[in-house]
């Protein structure tokens, strides 16, 4: 009796980690789509209380990191398509709705990337990690804003706040792109 629950934890431990390789080795025929923040609340929170300067100061700073996102991944990622959406249309990513997904120099997408796109793609934003612990990270999901399974690379940590530290946004991105390499490449 213990033999066969040896086995049968052998085999789904071995069934889960194909499952999950093979989620990755999507990301080569599919994109990914870099979710941009916006900071509308506290953007809002500015304009309700009439602190215009602040809150256009706010815009021009969430304006130019964005900008400064969108440059460094058309520089350095390689591994598949990349393109951009703002956090504030997240649901309708969820739902397949591409029509504010956009290319690094903002045009939209055509009608056969939209249609490619469906459940083919992983999301990545730079925001809090997922669980228990929260760190700054370069986060990577699935299409359902879902961690990946264990042996894929669920993020890159940029050690914000921890000046002597930090990883700047390409060394991030460049680790993420060797990581997904890597996971793939033992599929292979």
């Amino acid at each position: 009796m213990q033999y066969l629950f040896l086995l049968c934890a052998t085999f789904s431990v071995f069934l889960f980690n194909i499952n999950a390789q093979s989620e990755i080795n999507t990301i080569t025929t599919g994109a990914l789509l870099v979710r941009l923040q916006t900071n509308e609340h506290l953007i809002n929170y500015y304009t309700s209380n009439n602190l215009l300067n602040q809150s256009e100061a706010e815009k021009i700073k969430q304006f130019k990191e964005n900008q400064h996102i969108i440059n460094t991944f058309k520089e350095i990622w390689s591994l598949c398509p990349v393109y951009f959406f703002y956090s504030h249309s997240s649901d309708e990513i969820q739902k397949n709705d591409f029509t504010h997904v956009f290319k690094f120099n903002h045009e939209p997408l055509t009608n056969q990337e939209k249609t490619e796109l469906i459940n083919n793609f992983f999301i990545t934003y730079l925001g809090d990690s997922p669980g228990t612990l929260k760190f700054n990270a370069l986060v990577l999901t699935n299409n359902n804003f879902q961690t990946l399974p264990a042996p894929s690379p669920k993020y890159i940590r940029t050690y914000k706040g921890l000046w002597f530290l930090k990883r700047k946004l390409e060394k991030s991105i460049k680790i993420l792109e060797k990581k997904i390499k890597f996971a793939i490449s033992r599929i292979q």
